[in-house]
């Protein structure tokens, strides 16, 4: 979810309960509760997001990150990271360099144990699985008909989209992205009690492959197809196939409902550390030490420009999103200073940023930032290394 979830006051929600009884319409409870208790910081209120499936990692015997004996990364350009940060609303900030880590400093109570919200930060997860369904074979191409693969959508225009439209971010599904109302097609997602059915009922607005617009249902579709395509859950091929592979100790989906489905579009909870093991294996190619963990060319296909936007991938973000590039929002004052940035964004810019030609890693973790500036702290770290 890109926005704040909406929590109407009381009477407004009791009068909209009335009205929906007096025209036979059902009510979603659930949504309705979730939006009355939703939490101020919902990156750190980790135990509000209930029912919840565990992903398994190695536990507790999830290898340290190495720590750095030196580093060549100036002070000053470390201080203004931190500086930065710490005015920006963050529990957290890491920074890996050459494989070490160089950085790691908490605020406002949180651990480094603690596991957070990644809110949109998940969508690259889903992407990399994707590439995994396609080496073993569950799925054939990204030039897929998503119809393939959703009987629902069989006998339906919208079953000819393709899954690299769904990747892209081009489906042409609606995108109503209101988070003022309970009755938006994001906010229904984000805290009903059916995330499948919803994404599956979703109309085509536009062609396939014509328009560039964010929207969560593609995820969300996404994740229903390699559902259907493996014959696992969502939380269970992550655990298999990536989380436990990648050495992360133990994280957790939130479900629409107890027994229910994940919400990869926004939804997965993890250590700080471990989504610097995330940024690790994107800066390797997708390889954890000597074993390849997702297939190198398909990490070289993620990080291709989009047909339509040169600062999307596939559920990857390549460029600083400037005035010049301002697709969903403008977040950076400056392109970024290595033009081989890419990053993982998450909402109230949650980030995990990759530098392959400095061979670094960023996390940013926190909650909603006064004055984010996307610039700011890969762009110090960088130019100081640069410096004569």
């Amino acid at each position: 979810m890109t926005r704040a979830f909406v929590r109407p006051g009381v009477l407004a929600l009791l009068g909209l309960v009335a009205v929906v009884g007096l025209l036979g319409f059902s009510v979603d409870w659930r949504l309705l509760g979730r939006s009355l208790t939703y939490p101020d910081r919902p990156i750190t209120a980790a135990n509000w997001y209930r029912p919840r499936q565990a992903v398994a990692g190695v536990g507790p015997q999830a290898p340290p990150l190495e720590l750095a004996t030196n580093t060549e990364i100036p002070q000053k350009s470390l201080k203004t990271a931190l500086d930065f940060a710490e005015a920006q609303n963050s529990v957290a900030l890491l920074v890996m360099h050459r494989d070490r880590l160089v950085l790691e400093r908490y605020w406002q109570g949180q651990k480094a144990s603690d596991r957070v919200n990644s809110m949109s930060m998940v969508k690259t997860l889903l992407a990399l699985l994707i590439g995994v369904a396609i080496d073993e074979g569950k799925i054939t191409s990204i030039q897929d008909p998503a119809g393939t693969y959703l009987p629902e959508w069989a006998n339906d225009p919208r079953g000819n989209i393709t899954l690299a439209d769904l990747l892209y971010m081009q489906s042409g599904l609606r995108n109503d992205d209101r988070t003022d109302t309970l009755r938006s097609d994001l906010v229904r997602l984000y805290g009903g009690s059916d995330a499948q059915k919803l994404a599956l009922s979703i109309p085509l607005e536009t062609t396939p492959g014509e328009v560039f617009s964010y929207s969560n249902f593609n995820s969300q579709i996404l994740s229903i197809v390699l559902e259907r395509a493996t014959g696992e859950s969502f939380g269970d091929y992550l655990s298999s196939r990536l989380w436990q592979p990648l050495g992360a100790g133990d994280g957790f989906l939130w479900l629409d409902r107890p027994g229910g489905h994940a919400k990869p579009f926004c939804c997965f909870f993890a250590t700080p550390q471990d989504w610097v093991r995330v940024g690790q294996l994107l800066l390797h190619g997708g390889r954890v030490g000597n074993t390849q963990v997702i297939p190198s060319a398909w990490i070289r296909q993620m990080l291709g420009e989009s047909p339509l936007s040169a600062t999307f991938g596939m559920h990857i973000w390549l460029r600083a999103r400037t005035i010049d590039y301002p697709e969903v929002n403008v977040a950076s004052s400056a392109p970024f200073a290595a033009a081989d940035t890419f990053y993982l964004d998450g909402r109230h810019h949650q980030r995990v940023y990759v530098i392959p030609s400095e061979e670094l890693v960023m996390v940013r973790i926190g909650e909603e930032p006064p004055a984010w500036d996307d610039a700011v702290i890969p762009n110090a770290i960088v130019e100081g290394l640069r410096k004569p």
